[in-house]
């Protein structure tokens, strides 16, 4: 079933999916976009403040992206995004974390413009055990129909 903006709340408060972080697509990933010490180094990162390798903070958004797909985003009758909000990530990602998403509606705007979609406010939390790895607030635009 296709859920439609006005069934958008179905989704609030809801928890999805795990992701295994593995230390191959830590540096995979950092290599290839985002190559600092801390991501692509695995015996400097162990010396470090982290005191292990991270993934950048953008393989963690990328990571996060494909659980919000596969548990709501798929699932919703989604046709794009304005952007995000407030972007944070409290914690670092290490290999070995299992990633899972956390889903909050923050609002939902109707639309001024249309009456084809509305804009979502949908807060996601990416945890990995009891610490939050990425905090955001995607502006999703959601079909009326």
């Amino acid at each position: 079933m296709t859920v439609f903006l006005d069934d958008i709340e179905r989704w609030d408060g809801e928890s999805y999916g795990t992701y295994a972080v593995t230390e191959a697509e830590i540096l995979e990933f950092a290599e290839r976009y985002d190559p600092q010490w801390f991501h692509t180094d695995p015996e400097r990162a162990a010396d470090s403040m982290y005191g292990d390798l991270i993934a950048s903070g953008w393989h963690t958004a990328a990571m996060s992206m494909r659980l919000f797909v596969d548990g709501f985003l798929s699932e919703t009758a989604s046709v794009g995004a304005k952007g995000l909000d407030r972007l944070r990530w409290p914690a670092p990602v290490v290999p070995g974390d299992e990633l899972t998403i956390h889903s909050s509606i923050h609002g939902v705007d109707e639309g001024d413009d249309t009456d084809e979609y509305g804009t979502v406010r949908w807060g996601v939390e990416t945890t990995a055990g009891d610490k939050t790895v990425l905090a955001l607030e995607a502006l999703v635009l959601v079909s009326t129909s």
